[in-house]
């Protein structure tokens, strides 16, 4: 565990699911929004059972930061295989459960993206999400030398991660802390209906 005045890094456990779930709602909403309707409680149900799917099947490990025993940041970074048809069915129950057939199958889709398979020499940054109030704190940038961390000790040579286009913050949050761009993705669909027109896939090496 990690203190950093008034903030403190740590390892998620189960009971800061629904706080990471609604963070990541929050932080993501104009992305979710299309593709789970406009109720937030759906978002956040949905959010919830992904990030308990990630932990229990995904070999996803999660980083909290708190503040005043709140959490205002967070990060999942992939460590470990993941049982990708536990989490692939897991998904749809929820998401027909919450949503109904229709709506599942155009969320499902749009969630395909970006497509990418990381290989075993690499850890895999899933989610990195700062409240906004502090995200000007440097909480984006800890959590990823955090994360870095958790790969180099899962026996990781690398660590990769995808950003929009769009997300220009971000983007330069990842250069500057030394990730490098690989490649890039274009979808037709999702630049229509989330506006996202380019996935990056960028790479450091630890």
């Amino acid at each position: 565990m990690t203190a950093v005045e008034p903030f403190t890094i740590r390892l998620a456990n189960s009971g800061d699911d629904p706080e990471i779930a609604a963070l990541v709602v929050e932080g993501f909403l104009e992305k979710f929004r299309p593709v789970f309707g406009g109720r937030g409680d759906n978002s956040v149900r949905i959010m919830e059972k992904w990030i308990q799917l990630e932990h229990v099947s995904g070999g996803v490990q999660s980083l909290v930061v708190e503040s005043a025993n709140e959490i205002v940041a967070s990060v999942g970074v992939r460590t470990a295989e993941s049982r990708e048809d536990v989490m692939a069915r897991g998904l749809w129950r929820t998401l027909t459960r919450n949503l109904g057939l229709p709506r599942a199958f155009w969320a499902t889709t749009l969630l395909s993206y970006p497509r990418y398979s990381a290989p075993r020499d690499e850890a895999y940054v899933e989610r990195l999400v700062v409240t906004p109030e502090f995200q000007s704190a440097g909480l984006g940038r800890r959590l990823l030398s955090a994360a870095e961390i958790l790969g180099r000790d899962a026996g990781k040579k690398a660590v990769g991660l995808h950003v929009s286009g769009v997300n220009v913050p971000a983007l330069q949050l990842y250069e500057s802390a030394g990730y490098n761009e690989i490649s890039r993705q274009r979808s037709l669909m999702t630049s229509y209906f989330l506006n996202i027109k380019d996935w990056i896939y960028l790479r450091k090496t630890l």
